[in-house]
């Protein structure tokens, strides 16, 4: 197998990937996974790094100016990199765990927790506070610590939101045209039985293998009534894969614009430019904007007769 081959391999399917993800992130993950493939290295010991070190850039983010933010910025691309190598080395493999394609998906979610955190906690102490005085006599206190912390909050929600929002296409993409995505409504079978047979055999050791499986549970439960509510608009109709993908594949090209490796990119340059606030701030409203939009798109496309 050419080493192409293998690469592609590695990868879910080039529609469904990330723009930033394809010419960035996963060949440098390629790199990574091709050099330690003949270790022991396993999918869970690479996404338990990349968690650990997304969580220090937040940590680093938190300390604010330059040094701290460039610090921040190395180690958050570094993270990005070993999540994407995980699923690559799962795949080619064939050594992934259910806890593990748990851990997988919400490594994403933790980091980001933490880096937003950091973020506003860094403002905060980039900023300082300013007294100016206002006709003589009245002080202003600017910038407040509460327009920092909507801006930290308002944001990760939005990042949270729209990723959610581009997984949820992504993997109906997936499941339309290539038949790759696994039935919700199996899978939640399928954990609730791990939960179940975890807690069977626990003696104190499997609390956080069961605290994960519970929280994507209660993921799985959001997307199934999504996924419910996007077929009965399509009044159940299954839809043809050709005709999905040909009306499907621009737009979710478009989509990966508001997944979590854009945010990750633009974290990453807004850091190494020293402007956090206006990375928050393409959160909140032209990447919000571009998910309304592409929502509205979406619904549209979906009224399709296929």
């Amino acid at each position: 197998m050419s080493l192409y081959s293998q690469y592609k391999a590695s990868l879910k399917a080039i529609e469904v990937e990330e723009v930033f993800d394809l010419i960035l992130f996963r060949p440098l993950a390629f790199l990574f996974v091709k050099a330690t493939y003949s270790t022991n290295l396993t999918p869970d010991m690479v996404s338990v790094a990349a968690l650990l070190i997304g969580c220090s850039a937040g940590i680093a983010f938190g300390f604010g100016g330059f040094t701290f933010l460039a610090i921040g910025a190395f180690l958050y691309f570094t993270s990005n990199v070993l999540d994407c190598a995980d699923g690559q080395i799962a795949r080619l493999k064939k050594n992934g765990t259910k806890v593990g394609r748990i851990v997988d998906g919400f490594v994403d979610y933790i980091v980001s927790t933490f880096v937003f955190v950091g973020i506003g906690i860094g403002l905060t102490n980039q900023f300082g506070y300013h007294e100016i005085g206002l006709w003589g006599n009245a002080i202003l206190q600017w910038p407040p610590v509460t327009y920092i912390w909507v801006l930290s909050i308002l944001g990760g929600i939005s990042s949270a939101v729209q990723a959610f929002y581009f997984d949820f296409y992504r993997n109906k993409f997936l499941e339309v045209v290539y038949g790759k995505a696994s039935n919700i409504i199996e899978e939640i079978k399928e954990y609730e039985q791990e939960s179940q047979r975890l807690k069977d055999d626990d003696k104190g050791s499997h609390f956080f293998q069961r605290f994960l499986i519970s929280i994507y549970l209660k993921y799985s439960a959001l997307q199934l009534k999504i996924q419910k509510d996007h077929e009965e608009s399509q009044a159940e109709q299954k839809p043809n894969p050709k005709v999905y993908f040909a009306n499907n594949r621009v737009l979710l090209r478009l989509w990966s614009y508001v997944g979590s490796t854009t945010h990750i990119t633009l974290c990453v340059a807004a850091a190494l430019l020293n402007n956090m606030e206006a990375f928050l701030i393409i959160c909140i409203l032209p990447l919000n904007l571009l998910m309304i939009v592409l929502f509205l798109v979406q619904k549209r496309v979906n009224r399709v007769i296929v």
